[in-house]
């Protein structure tokens, strides 16, 4: 029995930071597979208490005792009036192809049949606007576009090893959906997004296919009667179902590693992971499969590949995005969001996403409807100002946590540092910040959302023929639950309460709050690990470094791909915001975009210049 320390009020605590590299060994194959055996045995009894004390479990659970009452849903409160500078709200439209007419009515983005040049990107895949510019101009058709892609993920499924992006998808559905649209632009009945491809995240609905989140027994457990109500609405749109993108076995992952469905391979090097749960949706749109993907995120589903891909991928509010038309497993901490190629077609899909009857927050309060940048527009646009010279963030604070941010691999803060010098001379500035006890956030998140998958798995756990079906990692992860009892998960809800009041403080001094997005880039997939499995809980504590906060306390934020480490790999900075914020987020992201843009731009031209001087002077 350990001393309880009887915690201060939140309000009263000023603290340090008390993150720390988490040392564990990491097991694979055999090794994995005859520890879990052992575990589960009663020799589980012996082995649980030396885990949780190494990694910090215990020193929580039963080592502190916070004062505040537990909020067993993120507490965010609704404000009469929420005020975004530079952003305005769309309204509840009666079904989302108003919704998403509106934003380009009202002026929320450049209309794509008017726009004076594509969106800045730094990623050189097609965009919704370049489907929209290449089937209204004539020079392509859905049908063609999409034998195109057919012929890309036939390839990509016969590489070695295959790429593994998408778990199902049918030639015949994709072409004739491909010849619907291709007929609407003949008969000039195009719809916003006609011919644009998607994908969802297996764990989202999407007729014709079946939901496994990433498992081989839930598909037959769970028939699909109909889509997600986004998903539809996409479709209703014009857009077209690829498929459905693989994942991490029900979430419970940061890399993408599964036996099951096979390991997504990262696009920029096929020997690296493409972070999970949502790699498939992440490494598809990172390698121009398509524009954009439906992703969840409960610890970082979203934000972590799109970090590990280079992508833009935005956790909405919890709340925000319906829950409806999806396998349930991390029901406080988890919300569907977009990733995309860039922040416009992130905007664009987050539009479709947040008007699907969402009006209404979990405690019953009227939200304030979705708000969008106005407008948003690259960097160079603003003014008539050239990239980051705009001054287009006058006033936004940054809020600088520094020994948090700094607790990073060099590379990537290296680069992260230069992104944030992108933003100061776009106007924003930066402002010290501290959020005390983020490692009483880290061990309660762990708590909390593993014991939710488990509860939502219990039928499947409590069957030993069942519960052989899971992968050796998972499998692992959700023994350690029966070791937890009910009041350890009340202990971590008192955490999120005081969690909830940290951030708000930090708030107070700051319009969003800024880390990379990941400490590290994608690790590399070893062998033993790619056909063995592979349990490594100082790597996943390491990628959640900067993830997990968002989805405990509930706060809408977003990965924004700033560079590569000096193996080719993509670096993500993370923008968290106040609780409703999206719109701020955008901004504050497109604006980054187009400064990145605007410096590649220019580090190529003087590259160019160069290569002709020396030319003359050879000459």
């Amino acid at each position: 029995t350990m001393p309880v320390k009887q915690l201060l009020p939140a309000e009263d605590v000023d603290g340090t930071y008390d993150l720390k590299d988490l040392k564990a060994p990491a097991l694979t194959g055999f090794a994995l597979r005859t520890f879990l055996s052992v575990f589960e045995s009663s020799f589980g009894s012996w082995i649980y208490p030396i885990l949780a004390q190494q990694s910090g479990v215990t020193q929580v659970l039963h080592g502190v005792s916070p004062p505040e009452a537990p909020s067993f849903l993120p507490e965010l409160p609704v404000p009469e009036k929420l005020s975004e500078p530079e952003c305005a709200s769309f309204t509840a439209y009666a079904n989302a192809e108003e919704a998403f007419a509106s934003v380009f009515k009202d002026g929320f983005l450049p209309k794509l049949d008017q726009a004076g040049q594509p969106a800045l990107t730094t990623t050189p895949t097609a965009s919704v606007r370049d489907y929209f510019h290449a089937y209204s101009t004539g020079s392509l058709t859905p049908t063609q576009a999409m034998e195109r892609l057919i012929s890309f993920i036939q390839a990509s499924e016969s590489a070695s090893p295959p790429c593994a992006w998408l778990v199902a998808w049918s030639r015949d559905d994709i072409l004739r959906q491909a010849a619907e649209s291709s007929e609407r632009f003949r008969s000039g009945r195009a719809r916003p997004l006609e011919g644009v491809p998607f994908i969802v995240k297996d764990v989202a609905d999407a007729l014709p296919y079946p939901t496994t989140a990433g498992t081989s027994f839930i598909a037959r457990r769970r028939p699909v009667k109909v889509s997600a109500p986004f998903v539809a609405s996409l479709q209703d749109l014009g857009a077209i179902l690829l498929g459905k993108s693989n994942m991490h076995e029900i979430g419970l992952g940061v890399t993408g590693l599964n036996l099951r469905t096979g390991t997504s391979r990262n696009p920029w090097h096929p020997g690296h992971h493409t972070g999970g749960s949502s790699g498939g949706s992440a490494a598809a749109v990172a390698a121009g499969l398509c524009p954009f993907a439906v992703g969840s995120d409960g610890g970082g589903s979203i934000r972590i590949p799109s970090s590990f891909c280079g992508t833009v991928g935005l956790k909405p509010t919890n709340g925000r995005v319906t829950g409806r038309g999806g396998v349930e497993i991390d029901c406080t901490v988890a919300t569907y969001g977009p990733i995309a190629r860039s922040v416009e077609d992130c905007a664009l899909l987050y539009a479709v996403l947040a008007n699907q009857d969402q009006w209404v927050s979990h405690g019953g309060q009227q939200l304030p409807p979705p708000a969008l940048p106005l407008p948003l527009l690259p960097a160079d646009q603003q003014g008539g100002q050239q990239g980051a010279g705009a001054k287009s963030l006058q006033g936004v604070k940054l809020g600088i946590f520094k020994q948090w941010f700094n607790h990073s691999d060099p590379e990537v803060l290296a680069a992260c540092n230069a992104a944030l010098e992108l933003l100061e001379g776009a106007g924003a500035c930066r402002v010290d910040v501290v959020v005390p006890e983020l490692e009483l956030l880290r061990v309660a998140h762990t708590v909390t959302i593993t014991s939710e998958m488990h509860h939502n798995m219990q039928d499947v756990w409590d069957d030993p023929k069942q519960r052989a079906h899971f992968n050796s990692d998972v499998r692992l992860a959700l023994s350690c639950v029966p070791h937890w009892s009910p009041a350890d998960y009340i202990l971590c809800q008192r955490i999120r309460t005081r969690g909830s009041i940290h951030f708000r403080r930090a708030f107070e001094k700051a319009d969003v709050i800024v880390t990379p997005t990941t400490p590290c880039t994608a690790p590399p997939i070893s062998p033993a690990a790619a056909s063995g499995g592979a349990s490594d809980l100082g790597q996943t504590s390491k990628i959640m470094r900067y993830a997990r906060e968002a989805n405990f306390i509930g706060l809408p934020a977003i990965s924004v791909p700033v560079g590569h480490d000096s193996s080719g790999m993509p670096i993500g900075l993370q923008l968290m915001g106040q609780p409703w914020c999206e719109a701020t987020l955008l901004r504050l992201a497109a604006v980054l975009e187009g400064a990145l843009s605007s410096r590649q731009q220019g580090q190529q031209q003087q590259r160019q210049q160069g290569q002709g001087q020396a030319t003359t002077r050879a000459a």
